[in-house]
């Protein structure tokens, strides 16, 4: 694998700059993939401080390390440029700017004002343009990932197993249990797995595992809102595959009567995150928000960010020893095959929530044919769901 240190220009990349830089692209980026777009644009073909094949080494190790992929590539960036300071400098730039906008609009939404406008009906529209997007993300995925019998098997195994899934634990066990199956059906082939752990990475590890440990791990209901930000941290080690596909990772944290979130403001968050720029985890300051105001939404941004943040300073040290081994790359393909699950039971989750009704039925046709078809922005998209609603609205009351 080709060092992410291969600089094609020697100067040093100023702290601020690069800083700037990224907040400014992450700013105008909707989507991990549009913000990592970006990021090539400026750093590989206009400033050429990154080689082509140096930066398509950024975005490999970025799908193989759990986290949002977009925020995960500017943090590898900003290591490559400025080692570890760098990393922590393009890290918090890709994630402030959605931190600030979700943030905000969670701080309004708690108003009358928006409660008023954001009727029952209004949010099962958005829920269906959700649906879809999602049903486009689950297609594109499984066209890419889904090719063998094996992987078609793990898929359908992962979708049953989801079914029956009422745990954390279980989300847990299942991307364990695909990655084991994959390392275990590999076919043998010589060599021998050589890898080494200084001490800081082996405490780094060991505390990455009880955080996950303590999501995986069942606790009473008085322990739920106590324990929801480590929980929330380990969770964060289980989101592989984009931002949808921790919708029922994420609902099994906030959506309980401990932790207070609705049934219907998780939903709504989760709609409305393509409308701000970031990756689609740009709900977790929006739900932090709702727990516990601006401390909730920064303390819920720090504990689902940061963790994968160090985890992918770590991977980009040591994946080149392990992708070498053939074992550890067909555990990676079957664990990717098994988030695709992840995104389908989403979208069953959603429409069972919707109404049977002639009108959602129109709107999924309108979305679909947008999103496949036209390749609308999704904000455009909802734009004019919400503006065809409220003249819908406004006819029935004349």
């Amino acid at each position: 694998m080709t060092s992410v240190n291969t600089i094609l220009r020697g100067e040093s990349e100023p702290l601020w700059k690069l800083f700037w830089v990224v907040f400014g692209v992450s700013l105008l980026s909707w989507g991990g993939l549009a913000l990592m777009a970006q990021l090539e644009h400026h750093y590989v073909q206009r400033k050429q401080r990154l080689s082509p094949l140096a930066f398509a080494d950024l975005i490999a190790l970025a799908w193989i390390v759990p986290g949002p992929v977009g925020c995960n590539v500017a943090v590898q960036l900003g290591y490559a440029l400025r080692g570890r300071t760098g990393a922590w400098v393009a890290g918090v730039a890709s994630v402030a700017p959605f931190f600030l906008l979700m943030t905000v609009f969670a701080m309004f939404y708690r108003t009358p004002l928006v409660h008023t406008v954001a009727s029952q009906a209004l949010i099962n529209h958005f829920s269906v343009v959700l649906a879809v997007l999602i049903g486009l993300a689950w297609y594109k995925q499984t066209r890419v990932l889904v090719r063998g019998p094996i992987e078609w098997v793990t898929a359908v195994l992962a979708c049953v197993a989801l079914a029956f899934a009422h745990s954390p634990a279980a989300y847990v066990l299942l991307l364990g249990g695909t990655f084991a199956a994959g390392w275990f059906l590999s076919p043998e082939r010589k060599g021998k797995l050589e890898f080494s752990v200084a001490l800081a990475d082996r405490r780094l590890l060991f505390g990455l595992s009880i955080l996950l440990a303590l999501f995986a791990v069942p606790w009473p209901r008085q322990y739920e809102l106590a324990l929801l930000w480590p929980r929330l941290a380990g969770a964060g080690m289980t989101l592989f595959g984009g931002g949808f596909s921790a919708l029922p990772v994420l609902k099994t944290l906030f959506v309980t009567p401990a932790v207070g979130i609705s049934e219907n403001d998780f939903t709504l968050a989760f709609a409305l995150s393509p409308i701000s720029p970031g990756p689609l985890l740009n709900v977790i300051p929006f739900l932090g928000y709702l727990i516990n105001g601006w401390t909730g939404a920064l303390i819920a941004t720090l504990a689902l960010f940061v963790p994968s943040g160090f985890l992918v300073v770590f991977a980009q040290r040591h994946v080149s020893e392990l992708r070498a081994y053939s074992r550890f790359e067909d555990g990676l393909r079957m664990l990717r095959v098994a988030t695709t699950a992840f995104l389908a039971f989403a979208v069953v989750r959603i429409v069972l929530h919707i109404p049977f009704q002639p009108v959602y039925l129109l709107t999924a046709a309108f979305a679909g044919a947008c999103l496949f078809r036209a390749k609308v922005p999704v904000y455009a998209v909802y734009a004019t769901v919400a503006a065809a609603f409220g003249l819908w609205v406004m006819g029935a009351r004349m």
